[in-house]
């Protein structure tokens, strides 16, 4: 099975791979044809057991696989920090908490 970036094309791909129309789904899967609808078009979002069910419908049976992406910001700052000394990392620590204490309205 793919991997899918959204409940849309989730919901799209089952009920197309089980063979079933908008309304069949909806109807073994107790809920509307308009639903379903959106739900592929992505302008409504199903719950967790809504996909569930779906998914159930449809023969299939849904995992999630999480995992960590780094901020390219964040990188890009780890790798320019990497690149100075220890006495450099400390000032521009210091610089980074007064640019932070001034954001949040402290002085």
């Amino acid at each position: 099975m793919p991997d899918f970036r959204s409940p849309a094309q989730f919901v799209h791909y089952a009920r197309q791979a089980a063979g079933l129309s908008q309304r069949a789904l909806a109807q073994r899967a107790e809920t509307s044809q308009p639903a379903i609808a959106r739900y592929e078009r992505g302008t409504a979002t199903p719950s967790w057991e809504t996909v569930q069910r779906l998914a159930a419908a449809c023969g299939q049976r849904v995992t999630l696989n999480a995992r960590a992406l780094p901020d390219p910001h964040d990188v890009e700052l780890a790798q320019s920090l990497l690149g100075l000394t220890p006495l450099e990392r400390l000032r521009a620590l210091r610089r980074y908490a007064r640019l932070h204490r001034l954001t949040e309205g402290e002085r």
